[in-house]
């Protein structure tokens, strides 16, 4: 399995366990399960970038930048 690195590999795995779910390859609770697991991730991203807000800082999370990003 490849390591998640950003939002474009979460948008793909999650396209994946959407097409999954169609063709029946994965029963509704553990695409429930998955969808779940997502919104924590995206959730963390969002309060450390609201931290990063409120504390004035610039950093970037490496988790929210795209492959198109790095140009």
């Amino acid at each position: 399995k490849r390591k998640m690195k950003n939002t474009t590999d979460l948008r793909d795995e999650l396209i994946a366990v959407f097409s999954d779910l169609k063709k029946r390859k994965i029963d509704v609770g553990s695409a429930k399960t998955m969808v779940a697991v997502t919104n924590s991730i995206l959730k963390s991203a969002s309060v450390e970038a609201d931290y990063n807000k409120f504390l004035g800082n610039k950093d970037e999370i490496n988790f929210l930048r795209t492959p198109k990003d790095k140009g």
